[in-house]
């Protein structure tokens, strides 16, 4: 089946790899705009335009369990305090 457009974007399935494949690499930073999705062995960012499809992808990472931090150098271990902030959202 082809999508097009907004169809196309809202596909979660292929961004499935955040949350199964490399759930150890990539994490929630918590930030005064939202959540963004990192990936802390690359030190890089998915930077994601449709705002409906971030939610649905932040969504199933939580679902999935995966990490949350409230800063970035907490993510990077850079922190006194890199404390997974999973179970206090």
């Amino acid at each position: 089946m082809i999508m097009k457009g907004r169809e196309y974007n809202m596909d979660v399935s292929r961004y499935e790899y955040l949350w199964k494949d490399e759930k150890d690499q990539w994490v929630l930073v918590d930030s005064p705009y939202g959540y963004g999705i990192v990936n802390v062995q690359s030190q890089s960012i998915l930077m994601v335009s449709d705002p409906e499809l971030k939610r649905n992808l932040i969504k199933k990472m939580e679902e999935a369990g995966c990490r949350k931090y409230a800063t970035i150098s907490a993510a990077y271990g850079l922190d006194n305090d890199d404390s997974d902030i999973s179970q206090d959202h």
